[in-house]
């Protein structure tokens, strides 16, 4: 396992059972038996290490998910396996890296769906200003619950389930229509 790994994954475990404010680099060099001097090798601080974590993050079913729906369900399944890692991260000054992780990782797979003939006929750009509208509200309703200080996982199921059908079945559509009436102008 290289060195970078080997930081992401300690600092993923700490953050199982502490904030992100309550690590630092000492602590993190400490579990790794190595010197601080290896860290700023490779890193500038916690939060470059901890935004490497996210860039290289990848959400199990993803890739193969075939729509919308699909796409949103391995997000939530995603965030429920990593509640801790991810309340830790929103609840901490790095709370937009997570933000960012959710945007996108939405934005990216509802681009991959576009065709002129499954986009109800809209022009790519209108189609991704409707991408982008959605991902930014999934991402902050994701940031919303995780702050909540009584959110657990399985209310964070419960939440988002309700939402992310919500947003599915009239948020997205409501967004489309928003489209063609802009393009009309």
């Amino acid at each position: 396992m290289t060195t970078e790994a080997r930081f992401k994954l300690a600092l993923r475990e700490m953050m199982q059972s502490k904030p992100l404010s309550e690590i630092n680099v000492t602590a993190l060099c400490d579990k790794l038996s190595c010197h601080r001097q290896t860290f700023y090798y490779h890193y500038q601080d916690l939060y470059d290490l901890l935004a490497s974590v996210y860039l290289n993050e990848t959400v199990p079913g993803l890739d193969k998910a075939k729509d919308l729906s699909e796409t949103l369900e391995a997000l939530l399944e995603y965030a429920i396996k990593n509640f801790a890692f991810l309340r830790s991260t929103y609840q901490s000054a790095a709370a937009d890296l997570a933000d960012g992780f959710f945007y996108n990782k939405i934005i990216t797979k509802m681009l991959s769906f576009y065709s002129p003939h499954t986009s109800s006929g809209m022009t790519k750009v209108s189609y991704r200003n409707v991408c982008r509208r959605f991902a930014s509200n999934v991402s902050h309703e994701f940031g919303y619950w995780f702050v909540q200080p009584e959110m657990t996982p399985v209310k964070l199921e419960r939440a988002m389930s309700h939402y992310l059908q919500a947003a599915n079945d009239v948020l997205y559509p409501a967004f489309i229509t928003l489209g063609k009436e802009e393009k009309k102008r």
